[in-house]
């Protein structure tokens, strides 16, 4: 397997592991914004979740194709609307289905043949590798698993 390609889906796995041990937390402590004017945890966990099924969706099944990307959502809009979904919903639903759609994304991304992890692809005005635009979420992943961790005390993890 390409290293490109197990580097993405190594990082899957663990974003599913991370995001369970975090069901393990009290309620109100995953509700609890996690600084000053922003997201709770819980919240953040749900916008995984929207953005997961976006790429799932509307990403990955036309990089690959010659069909053009179906126009997005803009990010503030989908940001906050997981977010009020997560502030609303119970959290094991919110937990349920960030998993499930992660899941979902890693047999999709499992699926991908090796050739076409590192052919350039045009998204928007941008020029990228499926590689490196997967690459671009998995640090995005990490930044807010960084404010969790911060927020939770967690050091371990």
């Amino acid at each position: 397997m390409l290293k490109q390609k197990l580097e993405i889906l190594e990082h899957q796995q663990k974003f599913i592991g991370f995001i369970q041990k975090l069901e393990n937390f009290n309620e109100n402590l995953l509700r609890k914004p996690i600084g000053e004017g922003k997201w709770s945890v819980i919240e953040i966990i749900g916008h995984f979740y929207a953005w997961d099924e976006f790429v799932f969706q509307y990403r990955i099944p036309y990089l690959l194709s010659a069909k053009d990307l179906p126009k997005g959502s803009k990010a503030d809009d989908l940001n906050s609307q997981s977010a009020l979904i997560a502030r609303t919903e119970d959290i094991e639903s919110t937990f349920k289905k960030c998993i499930h759609i992660r899941y979902e994304l890693i047999n999709q991304l499992s699926n991908i043949s090796d050739d076409n992890w590192l052919i350039e692809l045009q998204i928007n005005q941008s020029k990228l590798t499926l590689y490196e635009y997967l690459k671009g979420l998995m640090e995005h992943d990490l930044h807010h698993f960084k404010q969790i961790k911060s927020a939770l005390k967690l050091h371990d993890y």
